[in-house]
């Protein structure tokens, strides 16, 4: 039995691990690089099984192109997954064309894999053959899920993006696992622990309460896909008024329709149900004529409504804008950050208004990432997803942990 890292091998981003046993071969995401649109090494045909962990494009960009390719086989996720991954896809094909980019799919290949779509609760196990796949809880998204496989004798262990901390949104990620053999997790911050959750909350309810006290509105870009809906239910303890803009409107109906994939569904209702939702672009004016917190996308301010507001309030010093998710290299995003000018749509300027950034990852931290890896005690572990892999390996074999940072390509026996 061997892993082949086809993506996410000392990146972050286009994971894509392939599993082949004596008989079966499986593949565990496949996804994007979304900036430079990279794709993963193109998985060997025939493959029996796809497991989605979330439903991030880094994680699920790619996967219709696998039915293009001719596979016709099933794709194991959790509901919720499929339906937010139905959204990001639908999306990211729209964005595509926009930009003149040849798209790797088309809806057609979309509806074909819509059809061989299997939801799988969390530790509801099923077979495929003689292997048998169990989800488990991740704490990333709405949804995401961690998966384990039992093939050949073997049992594995793929983390996709997990979280150990409760959130206002989700239940931390599950750590009891047994008896494993291989440990495929991601490492994104193998280098610093994030800040307490419920401070960081209670900082950005007095950051939000001094801006709209002060006149302003507070722009809030969030991805779509879970920081929409953790930064309402933190800010709606205000009383003040938000207005959701974009994708994270539609990302938060979906998530809504399953009532087991966040923490507190009632919370997330009351908390939309108060929210204003701009559905016309005219109705982004009333937004901001009296104070407000304004939730928009996108994330890393590469697009979405997030590029109107900046336009219509980069003179005022009176508002703020603070980015609450990690800024890809060359993203509109890091470079606001790292020289205060917003350089996208045809504009170049250097906002007024506060800018700052707040540490709201979903991806776990580096103590609780060493201590989920030595309580799992895996035989061997494979670290992915992360860009100082290599390193960590070499911190973890310190620790008599055999560890392994492979890069795409590379082979790993079990």
């Amino acid at each position: 039995m061997e892993v082949k890292i086809l993506g996410s091998g000392n990146e972050v981003g286009r994971a894509s691990i392939m599993l082949t046993s004596e008989k079966k071969r499986f593949l565990f995401d496949h996804g994007v690089n979304v900036k430079a649109m990279d794709y993963p090494i193109e998985p060997k045909m025939p493959i029996d099984a796809v497991f989605l962990s979330h439903a991030h494009l880094d994680h699920s960009g790619n996967l219709p192109h696998l039915y293009k390719r001719g596979y016709n086989g099933k794709i194991f996720a959790t509901p919720t997954t499929f339906d937010l991954t139905n959204m990001l896809l639908r999306d990211s094909l729209k964005v595509q064309k926009l930009k003149g980019l040849t798209p790797q799919y088309m809806p057609d290949h979309m509806n074909q894999m819509g059809r061989r779509e299997r939801g799988m609760r969390y530790r509801e196990k099923i077979k495929i053959g003689q292997a048998v796949a169990e989800l488990r809880g991740a704490g990333h998204t709405p949804g995401s899920s961690t998966t384990l496989l039992e093939v050949d004798g073997k049992r594995i262990l793929y983390t996709g993006d997990i979280n150990f901390i409760e959130t206002e949104l989700l239940r931390p990620a599950d750590t009891k696992f047994k008896d494993i053999d291989m440990l495929i997790t991601e490492a994104t911050y193998t280098y610093k622990d994030h800040p307490d959750r419920k401070k960081l909350g209670e900082e950005l309810r007095k950051k939000a309460a001094d801006i709209i006290n002060s006149g302003g509105t507070l722009i809030m870009p969030s991805f779509a896909v879970g920081r929409t809906q953790e930064m309402l239910l933190i800010l709606s303890k205000l009383d003040f008024p938000i207005y959701m803009d974009g994708m994270g409107i539609d990302a938060t109906r979906r998530a809504m329709l399953h009532t087991d994939s966040v923490r507190n569904i009632k919370k997330l209702r009351n908390a939309f149900s108060k929210a204003q939702k701009i559905s016309r672009p005219n109705q982004r004016k009333k937004a901001i004529e009296k104070p407000s917190i304004v939730i928009t996308t996108s994330g890393m301010l590469s697009g979405g409504p997030v590029n109107w507001y900046i336009k219509n309030l980069h003179k005022r010093e009176d508002c703020s804008l603070i980015l609450s998710g990690f800024q890809c290299e060359n993203t509109t995003g890091r470079t606001l950050l790292d020289t205060g000018r917003y350089i996208n749509e045809g504009l170049d300027i250097k906002p007024k208004f506060n800018i700052e950034f707040m540490d709201f990852s979903s991806h776990c931290g580096r103590s609780d990432l060493i201590n989920f890896i030595k309580n799992v005690n895996a035989k061997k572990t494979i670290l992915v997803h992360t860009e100082s892999g290599p390193k960590f390996a070499n911190e973890l074999k310190d620790m008599n942990i055999d560890a392994v940072a492979p890069k795409n390509g590379e082979i790993i026996g079990i």
